[in-house]
């Protein structure tokens, strides 16, 4: 008992020190976080196979490609269904005292989705983040969204993923800074690298190269309009030893240009995006690397070593959508083509995604009815892809390999899916 009176004495004493000591510390004491998110399930119905994030063929990628069996029958003409919930999203957003003369805040977000296949349904990390804001700027660290993947300009489409494929979806650890000139017209930098979504190939080829990724933004934003363009540069090193057991050091460097608009009209808002990339596989798109066919030294035959050339892509999107509060109608279009490399490269040995594809596109009308905090979403989704399929002539010679030796895509087979989508989201 004596026991207990001490103790209790002793916090009776030091409470109110440390409550007065921290009001007298600082004006700007207020901390806190604030929790949001939503509580998310998908009925989802494909009318084939279909390469998809985690299996689910929830977050679809592209149709699978045709392929027959001994009786000539499309093996991946299989429908499929599936309800899922692992999209369901938890985020706390932070405040805090100000801190060299800035106002700070955090933000930390995560979901179920897992940061693999063999992670689904796992908590991940979506984003997590450091802000610091003045006048005429902001500086954050952390992760979050690439700055490709433009907040003020992506597809609100139903499916989960925003237009991924066509539109660039990655959240990556980086340091940006944001100048604003005016109220309208702003710059941004950022130094980036690779956190869950990675290049193809070897996972650590960015780290390795020691260069970080860097991206320049610039925009014009008012109540209307929205309108900007990026430049972003990219070094990888594919390995570090040899296949003959040399050290190596070949990098191989990509350049991505983009332009985007958003126009919000009283009926509508119309947003349109455009990107001319390399090496985007990293943000789950078309692009990737091959080994450049050309004339190698006798020591760099003996040492295997080789150069690598970049494939270049193209990939544009429209996304419409109403502005009625309650029921909103929408449309999305995208379309991305493979430009292949600018010299002769070894097919075999690309390294990415869809360098057998000529092209992908996809046509997604959707509805969503909202009342109070309980949103709706229908979505019909069709997509194509053209795969590349060898040419034969009448007496079964091949005439055309499908892929030339600049990674072009010459003769193809288009696989198509619908994706029908209902989808419920609890919002809080």
């Amino acid at each position: 008992m004596r026991m207990k009176k001490v103790l209790t004495l002793t916090v009776s004493l030091i409470v109110p020190f440390v409550l007065s000591a921290q009001d007298k510390d600082s004006d700007n004491k207020k901390f806190g976080i604030s929790f949001s998110g939503f509580v998310r399930n998908d009925v989802i119905y494909n009318t084939r196979q279909v390469v998809s994030a985690r299996g689910e063929s929830d977050f679809l990628l592209v149709p699978k490609p045709v392929k027959l069996d001994s009786n000539g029958n499309d093996i991946n003409s299989v429908p499929n269904f599936n309800i899922v919930s692992f999209t369901t999203r938890i985020r706390g957003k932070i405040t805090g005292p100000d801190a060299f003369g800035a106002k700070t805040s955090g933000l930390i977000e995560t979901d179920f989705f897992g940061s693999s296949a063999a992670s689904k349904f796992d908590l991940r990390l979506r984003h997590a983040i450091i802000k610091l804001d003045w006048k005429k700027g902001h500086l954050m660290l952390g992760q979050y969204w690439h700055p490709m993947f433009v907040t003020d300009c992506y597809p609100k489409t139903v499916s989960f993923g925003a237009g991924v494929t066509f539109n660039p979806f990655s959240r990556n650890p980086q340091i940006r800074y944001k100048y604003n000139f005016t109220k309208k017209i702003s710059i941004a930098a950022a130094a980036i690298s690779q956190g869950q979504y990675k290049s193809k190939g070897n996972a650590f080829s960015h780290q390795n190269a020691g260069i970080p990724e860097f991206n320049v933004h610039m925009q014009y934003k008012d109540d209307v309009m929205t309108i900007g363009a990026q430049f972003d540069y990219q070094t990888l090193m594919p390995r570090i030893v040899t296949d003959s057991n040399y050290a190596t050091k070949t990098t191989i460097s990509t350049m991505s240009y983009l332009g985007y608009i958003k126009i919000k009209l009283k009926p509508v808002t119309l947003k349109l995006y455009q990107i001319y990339g390399q090496g985007n596989d990293n943000m789950v798109m078309m692009g990737g690397y091959a080994i450049a066919n050309k004339a190698y030294s006798q020591e760099e035959l003996q040492k295997n070593y080789v150069e690598y050339l970049p494939y270049n892509t193209r990939t544009n999107w429209i996304d419409i959508e109403s502005n009625g509060k309650k029921i909103k109608y929408g449309l999305f279009l995208g379309y991305s083509e493979n430009l292949g490399a600018k010299d002769s490269v070894i097919i075999s040995s690309f390294t990415g995604r869809w360098g057998e594809v000529k092209s992908l596109g996809r046509i997604a009308p959707r509805m969503t009815i909202i009342s109070n905090n309980l949103k709706l979403g229908f979505e019909i989704e069709y997509s194509g892809a053209e795969y590349s399929e060898q040419k034969l002539d009448g007496n079964g010679n091949i005439i055309d390999n499908g892929i030339n030796q600049y990674g072009k895509v010459t003769n193809y087979k288009t696989a198509d899916n619908l994706k029908f989508l209902f989808s419920a989201s609890y919002i809080f």
